[in-house]
């Protein structure tokens, strides 16, 4: 593609990745209001403690970010430094990383996109509400003889807590931190899978891609821990994060990201070929059918001495 056709594009996919979903996020983010739901009295489901997040929210941004990177630019630049030191080499290899990242963060922008909105749609609230909340039971009418009650209109009497906080309580499903772990961990496997190719190690791979996929358990399992989410919830965000990791990379990624070159044949096997070609060959004859065949020497021992059987012959082979 030529240069100029190359900016061009490069510039109209920058364009819609900001404005169709980087902004949209943002607004999301800052003027969203989940939806509202109430609860029954005496759930025992929310009246979980509130406890500080073991993968906190800055964690998961630098890992899920930093991680995908970080492995892709490793494996390029020991694609280009171990197959040839060619500087177009080079400099196709990186133009290769930063089309794969390029496509990394326009599936993790889906992934949020359709995290976010169902979490915003759904207002599941978080095992631990009650705790940041503190809705006054007495009020409500929350009293021994109204346990199976359902509250749909409540109000929080925590004044500790910023709103930002009470606003994220109302937002448990999907988890955010299941749908990014795993989406960043499966992209990252796609992408080992295809452009890793090492020929000193059978297990260096395998052992990369079954590392992230545990870095990632260990993420979803930490929301179950530490009271943030249902298991619902976490399971919920990752088959989000493996569903979009997966049409991110074999949709669009398959086509953007290209394939290793398939392995050229050594100097050995060309000379080896070259060697069995060059030799002569002997022409294929017109053969009789061996059927019809007989040599001088197998007539003679038969002895056809009779004219019938001379003529027989003849008659046999005359026009051969």
């Amino acid at each position: 593609m030529p240069s100029s056709a190359l900016c061009k594009q490069i510039t109209i996919d920058i364009c819609i990745f900001i404005f169709c979903l980087c902004l949209p996020l943002l607004a999301l983010f800052i003027w969203g209001q989940p939806a509202t739901n109430g609860f029954w009295c005496n759930d025992q489901s929310l009246s979980f403690p509130y406890k500080p997040d073991t993968v906190s929210q800055n964690l998961l941004l630098l890992v899920g970010f930093g991680a995908p990177f970080f492995v892709m630019t490793v494996t390029e630049f020991l694609r280009a430094a171990l197959r040839t030191k060619v500087p177009r080499r080079f400099k196709r290899e990186m133009f290769c990383l930063a089309k794969a990242y390029g496509v990394f963060l326009f599936g993790v922008a889906t992934n949020v996109i359709f995290t976010d909105t169902i979490k915003y749609s759904v207002g599941r609230l978080r095992p631990h509400f009650f705790d940041l909340c503190k809705p006054d039971f007495v009020k409500i009418n929350c009293t021994d003889n109204n346990i199976a009650r359902y509250v749909s209109e409540y109000e929080c009497t925590n004044t500790e807590v910023d709103h930002r906080l009470l606003r994220d309580s109302r937002l448990s499903f999907p988890s955010g931190h299941a749908s990014v772990s795993m989406y960043s961990a499966l992209f990252t496997v796609f992408y080992l899978q295809l452009r890793m190719k090492v020929s000193f190690s059978y297990l260096l791979r395998p052992v990369i891609q079954v590392f992230l996929v545990v870095v990632a358990l260990l993420c979803c399992l930490t929301r179950i821990t530490d009271h943030k989410h249902f298991l619902t919830d976490v399971l919920a965000g990752s088959i989000l994060g493996v569903t979009v990791a997966w049409l991110s990379f074999y949709k669009l990624g398959n086509k953007v990201i290209p394939s290793p070159e398939p392995q050229q044949p050594t100097p050995s096997n060309i000379r080896r070929a070259t060697s069995i070609e060059s030799e002569p060959q002997t022409p294929t004859p017109l053969l009789r059918p061996e059927r019809l065949v007989l040599s001088h020497n197998h007539l003679q021992h038969n002895g056809f001495r009779n004219g019938s059987s001379q003529s027989m012959v003849k008659d046999q082979f005359g026009n051969v």
